[in-house]
């Protein structure tokens, strides 16, 4: 080939690769950020198979995104299917060259059209939590969960700042909690509703290690934090324990959150009075038999709304023949206001 036509071929072959390999890094791959299936995919190596609706996957990478959304380290690729056997937890994970395959119970998922959905999303929630935790095993996960979705801190810096302003206690009276007992106060924190998961004056859960100095739970309203007893954690009927971790966080809903009316109407419902002659400054004028407890009838307004929204979340049917109107005050002041429809149901 004649010296002269060599040239220009050689700057046309040199300009055409040039411009290949400038188009092979400027043309990223596209991820649809409507699309909750590639997002999935993206953010989580969650692939789907085709049992899932588009539907499903958004009500899953919304959960996922409200307790882990920028996942710290790249996640074992899975493969979701959605199954119609009975399963723990309504999940089931298997793992084999590092690859997850996961099955998620068909009946996490309310019924289309449902009137009055009991728990919504409530199942699938749990079943995000035990693989996001890898079945309560990683506590950093866990200790993410609780600050992500619920504005709580269970890892105390410093508790003698901490108690400075109440019991002026140190590290020595207190411990970490267990893995078990953070899935369990994840578990008891959602079955408030969504507008109630995080109280902005509520800051951090402690775990007192002293079994007998003050009560099983206390909720320090003014200073941030609850206090609970680490022995609770390893009574064999977990409902109780339940009950207490539910009822300290409702005096922090009183005392920061409700409105007055509703608290008005709540003194109503329970024949609540000023009383200066009684040590609590109340007292009631309704019987025994219509309050949950002893605690609630001898005490306050504040205290009898927390026992019953607890028997609410732990014994709602308890509660329903104890008293229907407040069972109904709680279900629709409380419950339908600041979230869906909802009842309590088996937990993690």
């Amino acid at each position: 080939m004649h010296r002269k036509f060599l040239f220009p071929l050689i700057y046309i072959v040199f300009f055409t690769i040039l411009i290949i390999q400038i188009g092979c890094y400027t043309v990223p791959l596209e991820i649809r950020k409507d699309n909750p299936i590639e997002q999935l995919a993206y953010k989580y190596s969650i692939h789907l198979d085709s049992t899932w609706s588009t539907i499903h996957a958004q009500t899953l990478e919304n959960i996922l995104e409200s307790i882990s959304p920028n996942p710290g380290e790249k996640l074992i690729p899975s493969k979701w299917t959605i199954s119609h056997d009975e399963m723990q937890n309504d999940i089931q994970i298997e793992s084999r060259n590092n690859m997850k395959t996961v099955a998620i119970s068909s009946d996490v998922f309310p019924n289309e059209g449902a009137v009055d959905i009991l728990a919504p999303e409530r199942r699938l929630f749990n079943a995000a939590v035990v693989y996001i935790s890898e079945n309560g095993t990683n506590r950093s996960a866990l200790v993410t969960i609780l600050k992500e979705r619920y504005d709580i801190i269970v890892d105390i810096p410093s508790y003698e700042i901490l108690t400075q302003l109440t019991t002026k206690e140190n590290t020595r009276h207190y411990a970490d909690f267990e893995n078990k007992d953070l899935m369990l106060l994840i578990s008891v924190f959602e079955d408030f509703p969504q507008a109630l998961h995080k109280v902005p004056q509520l800051k951090y859960i402690i775990c007192r290690i002293d079994d007998d100095i003050r009560a099983a739970g206390v909720a320090w309203t003014t200073n941030q934090y609850i206090e609970l007893v680490q022995s609770m954690f390893n009574r064999n009927y977990t409902s109780d324990t339940r009950r207490v971790i539910a009822h300290e966080k409702a005096h922090f809903l009183w005392s920061h959150l409700f409105p007055a009316q509703l608290k008005n109407n709540w003194q109503e419902l329970g024949g609540w009075y000023k009383d200066p002659k009684n040590e609590e400054g109340w007292s009631t004028n309704k019987d025994r038999k219509t309050f949950v407890s002893d605690y609630a009838h001898t005490k306050n307004p504040n205290e009898d709304m927390a026992e019953t929204l607890a028997f609410y979340l732990v014994y709602p049917d308890r509660l329903r023949s104890i008293n229907p109107a407040k069972y109904d005050f709680i279900r629709n002041r409380i419950m339908k206001t600041y979230g869906a429809r909802y009842v309590s149901l088996n937990r993690m």
